[in-house]
């Protein structure tokens, strides 16, 4: 989110509520009407020494012809030194944890409310998203789940706590359905001779820290730079590996089995030979693998998701279902079948569009089929 500064000054001058009087002028214009963007930190800096017996402040109320009973807005604002002197501002965030959004602002002379007029209305939006880039925050994907199992109004601090918990579970709960395309990643690993294990503990650099399973591997040959070869490696099973009676025979890589534990490691065989391996130059000859990386955890409520736009129907409805079953469990039936159906739905269009081909069979004579 971004800080904007606004420079404050006073003079006569004429807005909407009338003229020949003492307005706020924000950034040389006359009491204009202000668009702020929930989230953003703004800075009214109110050093000039016109500023001197006149702070500005924020309401809830238009202070234009009621004088006395102005409702000051509190919330996310700070004053910092003495209008007209060097270092005064007035700071606000808007609302740095949104529930329930921003609302109408005003902005005003606060230090004396017999001074009316002098400011004007202030415009508070959401995030404006780029039209072909919509990608909500976290704390809006909690609020949309929450409507959708009809709690509405403010959130305690659990409910928050409680739906950001659940979205990193239903985060998890995905990685377990398959292939999502958007977190297919590619790692190359130099091959060292006579090592089998693999891990993010033996090679910080180059091992990935989000493996989550392996889709396809190969072994690289890159000494011939312009046309590097690829040789395909099969994939084994814990029970395969072990049976292998000597794990340490060198050779060119053909096989490898992934210890899928907490930080996953991948043991090849066989181990590479001092022909397709190199501490000269680790680059020509790579173990390379395309793998499903885990989905990133929520963070911070200001966040976004790291999920590609095709989910989000799919996001929202999970996060309001299982948000059912704690809060609202009457809903969680109803709500379980909208989430499968936009899961398929996210599913189906998380796929590569590759080409189908269908050749017809001939038949000649008595049926024999070219």
């Amino acid at each position: 989110m971004a800080t904007i500064t606004y420079t404050v000054t006073v003079a006569t001058g004429e807005n909407a509520f009338g003229a020949a009087a003492n307005k706020f002028f924000i950034n040389g214009t006359v009491s204009p009407i202000l668009n702020l963007q929930e989230g953003n930190t703004y800075v009214f800096d109110q050093s000039s020494t016109t500023n001197a017996n006149f702070t500005l402040g924020f309401s809830s109320t238009k202070d234009g012809n009621l004088p006395g009973i102005i409702a000051p807005y509190t919330d996310g604002v700070t004053v910092t030194g003495t209008a007209g002197q060097a270092g005064a501002k007035t700071t606000i965030i808007l609302a740095p944890v949104r529930t329930v959004g921003a609302p109408l602002l005003f902005y005003y002379n606060s230090l004396t409310t017999l001074l009316v007029g002098m400011g004007n209305n202030i415009n508070t939006a959401s995030p404006s998203s780029d039209k072909n880039n919509f990608n909500p925050p976290i704390d809006d994907i909690i609020e949309e789940a929450f409507e959708r199992t009809n709690i509405r109004g403010t959130r305690t601090g659990y409910q928050i706590r409680s739906a950001r918990r659940s979205l990193n579970i239903m985060f998890k709960e995905w990685e377990n359905r398959g292939v999502h395309l958007w977190k297919v990643k590619l790692a190359e690993i130099p091959l060292i001779e006579g090592q089998a294990e693999y891990s993010y503990a033996t090679d910080t650099i180059n091992f990935p820290n989000d493996l989550s399973q392996i889709l396809e591997a190969t072994y690289r040959n890159n000494t011939t730079t312009t046309a590097p070869t690829d040789v395909a490696l099969t994939q084994i099973s814990r029970s395969a590996y072990s049976a292998t009676p000597n794990k340490l025979t060198k050779g060119t890589p053909s096989q490898y089995y992934i210890d899928r534990k907490i930080n996953p490691s991948i043991f090849l065989y066989a181990t590479p030979s001092s022909s397709v391996s190199s501490t000269d130059t680790p680059a020509n000859f790579v173990f390379r693998f395309y793998y499903m990386a885990k989905v990133e955890n929520a963070g911070d409520y200001s966040n976004t998701s790291d999920v590609v736009d095709r989910f989000f129907p799919c996001l929202m409805s999970g996060l309001a279902y299982y948000l059912s079953m704690k809060f609202s469990p009457a809903r969680t039936p109803e709500l379980e079948r909208i989430y499968e159906t936009e899961m398929a739905r996210a599913l189906d269009a998380d796929n590569q569009g590759t080409s189908t081909f269908i050749s017809p069979q001939t038949f000649y004579g008595d049926g024999v089929m070219s």
